[in-house]
């Protein structure tokens, strides 16, 4: 008998008419009318789709093709989890032979951004008997330590059968802070010998001393934060110069895309008190030349903060800001309204594109399938918010070798969807990945356990609108 599957997913309404029906167990991708979108929607209880009256209410054609595409089904819910589950084990073990790199010039910053989750370690970095200090000599890489990074790295690629080269990623602290110029410049020459490519997650503001450093084969791609107009950008990210940090940014923005070829992307800070400025920033985007520019990507990003019991907490949800800024961003196909549209026009595309089915996932991110972070307190950690945190380490090394634990390799590089039972009813299980595990940890004191972040609706509202917009390209 047949029945709606427990991983469909209906989208929004489309700007331009319509729904998509996805199936989160297939990844398969159908628009559908109106009508039949208004009446499934009428009947989602809990994110689920509970529509299975209508079936006899289908024409023949229709259930075969919603049957060919797993909307529809002949299994049975305990069968569909299996399914799930074996899904996102295979997936995690594909996963877990692609590791993902990071190396930390320095734990310092040359900014004090008043909502930094790394705050409390940079307070502790010119104290005496703080675990990472300067008195240490662990906040700054030594060049002693680049080669041995770069050995290690090797190890753990041959280790799953794979060979040197890849994209490693530069994080902070900041990374491309001028006092450390050397050391970077070393990390990724002797990257360049060994056939990498970098990315950097960057405040931007000595960028212009890296130059010859960005573009292809180089740093490749940059991604820097800003949280609105220059009177709010200026009083939350603070440059311990005093300097205008918005007016660096700017002018090292402009000077990356005058003279290099690196890709950009710029990541908005919003939350209630900045988000009806929106507009402005993108107005100010389009006088730059950054709006529908190839080699820019722009979207709205939430802030996280912590309560005092250490529970991460926002102020705005994924989806209040998708719905708020969705007719803002749709004219310009570089802009989004959040990171869950960015990962989902990456997963859709494909599907326009080239007729491929959306692309699911068995985990939420690298952290939990072989991040290696590389840091110059001479340890290893999988997630980056746990850079610099003595409990979150996999692993640590040194000139007499690399120290991997095993049981924090474990508890980090074990977590999928497979290993949580709650993620496994949910339709959203294999889109989402479980959410973010240290998050999890925070809010739920494990990082086996689910996290959901809004995700269903800022998925429901992306998927609509990323869809919309391939769809026009089609009709265009």
């Amino acid at each position: 008998m047949l029945r709606f599957s427990n991983y469909t997913i209906l989208s929004e309404a489309l700007p331009g008419g319509g729904y998509v029906l996805m199936n989160g167990l297939h990844g398969t991708l159908d628009l559908i009318s109106n009508s039949l979108g208004r009446d499934i929607a009428a009947r989602v209880t809990v994110h689920r789709v509970q529509a299975n009256d209508l079936i006899e209410q289908l024409d023949d054609e229709t259930v075969s093709h919603l049957s060919e595409r797993g909307h529809l089904t002949s299994l049975d819910e305990e069968a569909e989890i299996a399914h799930v589950r074996m899904r996102a084990r295979l997936m995690h073990e594909e996963m877990r032979t692609r590791p993902h790199f990071m190396i930390v010039p320095t734990l310092d910053c040359n900014y004090r951004c008043t909502y930094c989750f790394e705050r409390p370690l940079q307070k502790g970095l010119r104290k005496q008997f703080t675990p990472i200090s300067y008195k240490k000599k662990n906040v700054v890489m030594q060049a002693s330590q680049i080669p041995l990074i770069f050995d290690n790295i090797r190890q753990i690629k041959n280790s799953v059968g794979r060979e040197e080269g890849g994209q490693i990623i530069l994080y902070g602290g900041e990374p491309l802070d001028r006092a450390n110029e050397e050391v970077v410049r070393m990390i990724v020459s002797e990257g360049i010998k060994r056939k990498y490519i970098f990315a950097a997650v960057t405040n931007g503001h000595d960028l212009g001393h890296y130059i010859d450093l960005l573009g292809s084969g180089r740093i490749e791609q940059i991604q820097i934060s800003i949280d609105g107009p220059k009177p709010i950008h200026d009083s939350r990210r603070i440059h311990l110069g005093k300097e205008s940090s918005f007016d660096r940014l700017v002018t090292n923005v402009r000077l990356c895309l005058e003279q290099t070829d690196v890709h950009v992307q710029l990541r908005v800070h919003v939350d209630p008190s900045n988000l009806h400025q929106f507009a402005e920033v993108l107005g100010f985007f389009g006088s730059e030349g950054w709006l529908d520019n190839g080699r820019v990507i722009i979207y709205a990003n939430i802030v996280y903060n912590k309560d005092k019991n250490g529970k991460v907490t926002v102020e705005l949800e994924h989806s209040d800001v998708a719905q708020i800024l969705s007719q803002k961003v749709s004219g310009y196909k570089n802009v989004f309204s959040g990171a869950p549209e960015v990962h989902a026009d990456n997963a859709i595309r494909p599907a326009f594109e080239e007729g491929k089915a959306f692309k699911l996932k068995g985990t939420y991110c690298s952290a939990n399938s072989g991040n290696y972070i590389f840091a110059p307190d001479g340890g290893i950690y999988a997630c980056w918010e746990s850079v610099g945190k003595d409990c979150r380490r996999v692993g640590t090394y040194s000139e007499n070798g690399m120290q991997l634990n095993e049981p924090a390799m474990k508890k980090w590089f074990g977590r999928s969807v497979a290993e949580l039972p709650e993620c496994q009813k949910c339709a959203y299980a294999l889109v989402c990945g479980g959410g973010c595990a240290q998050y999890a940890e925070y809010n739920a004191g494990s990082i086996y356990e689910p996290y959901c972040d809004d995700f269903q609706r800022a998925f429901r509202y992306a998927l609509a609108n990323t869809s919309n917009y391939y769809l026009q390209q089609v009709s265009d």
